[in-house]
């Protein structure tokens, strides 16, 4: 048995930054972790993986929408994924190293092994045959372990025509067609980069409306652009069943309650994720995840075992990177009364690596109007900043909402090139608590994007007693 002030069960995003915060402070903390590298889904199968293949479709893209006289550039027929990623590797082994050197740094033990409950306050590391190699103790227990793609039973997942947003990017070929199932954030995200790549692509979104937590003027441009790359959205539909077709290479049939069949060279099911908590041992502590396998945790990231704390993807939304490392550090802050600066995580900038990307922070209209709350909208258009027209992106907006009386901002919503950078530019600003004036004053850069927050924050200035009406394509 060995003893530590604080045991981490998963070695993600989250898991990570609750291990170092526990060793900044001087306590002795053990990482266990299942797989044989660190740093979950975020550097190995999901975030850095992905945005590889993003910067590849925008470089390809770039080179289809931003045509100049004289230059000609061609594309190889028979490209594979794996052509489209080849800085991935040195990313990835970047970031491990990186993540690895941080352990080491602040002398935290790395466990490799899956993790199981023996008591409330005991974890035996198992090895691949459920045996126990070591067992731990500590005074806290730190459950990180992410969440995986649901596989509903009618789904035939095999590798080679029906894959998950784990498995995707093994991709032996380029398909020309694809149906996406599930239209959440990996959906779209996924859809818009295929789609660049020149691949016919049918989204299939269960709900009514793509996205609804996000400014609905912002998602109404968001599906514009994704018709203008040739994604055919169909909304409100799900599947009936799911059929292999033979062939070399097999195809796939998706059967939908509402639109029929649907025939495709492969098909990505990206509807849900559950929460990794299967067979860790909960029922010790008296915890019980809901459908979805996610953990209930309070204000401070503690489940109903006080002493037992849950970040990341195992909680749900937002399961971002971002926010997961926040609450790892804010859960070992708590834990050890470590003092630190408080930040609350629906404060923090969430973004969508679609195509164009889109990123918020803040109130949207939606609250803002639900709370009885008087604001006003100014908005910056990509058409009208020169940036935008040397970069051929005249798509793109930002909003900014302020409240009427002060117009103090409250939030901020963008699409276009360099939203997700863009965003922090209102994070800044809301955390200064600025006005509409004060952004409007505040010198940019010309040329550049950023001079949209100049533009967007003038017009509240100038209309300051005019409410914004209900959101919709138009401008006010």
């Amino acid at each position: 048995m060995r003893r530590y002030d604080v045991i981490v069960i998963g070695c993600g995003p989250g898991g990570e930054r609750a291990a170092i915060q526990a060793a900044r402070a001087g306590k002795q903390v053990a990482v266990i972790e299942r797989q044989h590298v660190l740093g979950g889904t975020r550097v190995n199968w999901g975030t850095i993986p992905s945005k590889t293949l993003r910067e590849s479709a925008l470089f390809v893209h770039s080179l289809t929408r931003n045509k100049l006289d004289g230059i000609r550039c061609e594309i190889h027929d028979e490209i594979t994924v794996h052509d489209f990623m080849y800085r991935e590797r040195q990313v990835v082994q970047r970031e491990l190293e990186i993540i690895n050197e941080s352990l080491e740094r602040y002398r935290i033990e790395v466990f490799v092994g899956q993790a199981r409950f023996i008591d409330p306050h005991t974890v035996a590391v198992c090895g691949p045959d459920g045996g126990v190699l070591t067992s731990l103790a500590a005074d806290f227990i730190v459950i990180a372990t992410g969440s995986s793609p649901n596989r509903p039973p009618d789904v035939p997942f095999d590798g080679e025509s029906v894959f998950d947003s784990n498995t995707i990017l093994g991709l032996p070929r380029i398909p020309r067609t694809m149906v996406v199932l599930g239209a959440g954030v990996i959906g779209v995200e996924f859809s818009s980069m295929f789609a660049v790549l020149g691949i016919k692509v049918t989204l299939v979104d269960t709900r009514d409306r793509l996205l609804p937590y996000l400014d609905r003027e912002v998602v109404s441009i968001l599906e514009r652009e994704m018709r203008r790359l040739g994604i055919n959205l169909l909304h409100n539909d799900r599947h009936s069943a799911v059929e292999r077709l033979p062939g070399d290479p097999p195809r796939v049939r998706c059967t939908l309650r509402q639109n029929g069949d649907l025939e495709a060279d492969v098909l990505l099911y990206c509807v849900g994720r559950d929460g990794n908590t299967k067979g860790i041992g909960l029922e010790l502590l008296h915890l019980e995840p809901n459908e979805y396998g996610l953990l209930t945790v309070n204000e401070n990231y503690q489940t109903l075992a006080p002493h037992v704390y849950a970040v990341g993807d195992v909680i749900g939304y937002p399961a971002l990177a971002s926010t997961s490392m926040e609450q790892g550090r804010q859960a070992m802050r708590h834990a050890f009364n470590i003092k630190g600066l408080p930040s609350k995580t629906e404060l923090l900038p969430f973004a969508i690596y679609s195509i164009p990307e889109v990123s918020y922070i803040g109130e949207t209209e939606e609250t803002l109007r639900e709370n009885g709350v008087d604001y006003i909208a100014g908005r910056g258009d990509y058409e009208m900043n020169p940036r935008g027209q040397i970069i051929g992106d005249t798509s793109g907006m930002l909003k900014l909402l302020f409240e009427a009386g002060s117009l103090r901002l409250l939030g901020a919503h963008m699409i276009g090139t360099g939203a997700s950078e863009l965003i922090h530019i209102a994070q800044a600003f809301l955390r200064a608590g600025a006005t509409a004036t004060q952004i409007a004053e505040t010198i940019y850069n010309y040329p550049t994007l950023s001079d949209l927050y100049r533009h967007a924050a003038l017009k509240a200035v100038l209309a300051p007693h005019r409410l914004d009406p209900a959101p919709g394509p138009g401008r006010s």
